[in-house]
């Protein structure tokens, strides 16, 4: 049996995540109907050009309408950042810059599907996740289930055209989270 101090230890830890998305990223999620579980993993944060980016075209995308009013019903929280003395890497849209800043400033997770994002990211020390990997970690937390996963997944793969060694090593990595 564990213990109540356990679960609280584990609550805390949760809320203090700071997961940093890009709009790529987050409009993926949206688009598998997976964007309502993220606050489970831990806070939901863009930064004020993502968040732009997120509701731009409003008119023309269903996603868009579903993102701002989730932003307005914070489930998704607006992180404003001061970008005084920031040296941007120049490969990389504002967006992308912006979430590494907030999350270099705050301790934050990017989540982003950019190869370039992810490489900087890298290099400044953080650990980048992409949407495959946020699927992961909700598996990992039992935040959905295995069919859940796998029907996810599916969309994903057909959204962003993953290549076949790409799908079956998540796949393989999803079969190990479950078998444990």
């Amino acid at each position: 049996m564990i213990s109540i101090n356990l679960y609280v230890s584990i609550a805390i830890y949760i809320l203090m995540r700071l997961y940093v998305y890009d709009a790529c990223a987050l409009i993926y999620l949206t688009k598998i109907k997976v964007k309502e579980k993220l606050p489970l993993l831990g806070s939901v944060l863009v930064s004020p050009i993502v968040k732009n980016e997120l509701i731009a075209d409003i008119d023309r995308f269903s996603d868009a309408k579903l993102l701002k009013k989730n932003l307005d019903n914070k489930l998704i929280e607006e992180r404003r950042v001061k970008l005084n003395n920031v040296n941007f890497a120049k490969n990389l849209g504002k967006g992308e810059n912006e979430t590494i800043v907030i999350c270099i400033r705050n301790e934050g997770i990017p989540v982003t599907d950019d190869s370039q994002a992810i490489n900087y990211a890298l290099n400044c020390g953080l650990k980048p996740k992409t949407s495959e990997l946020i699927l992961l970690e909700l598996l990992k937390q039992q935040i959905i289930s295995y069919e859940e996963f796998q029907t996810m997944f599916e969309k994903l793969v057909h959204i962003k055209s993953l290549k076949h060694e790409v799908i079956l090593f998540f796949k393989k990595k999803a079969e190990e989270i479950i078998k444990k």
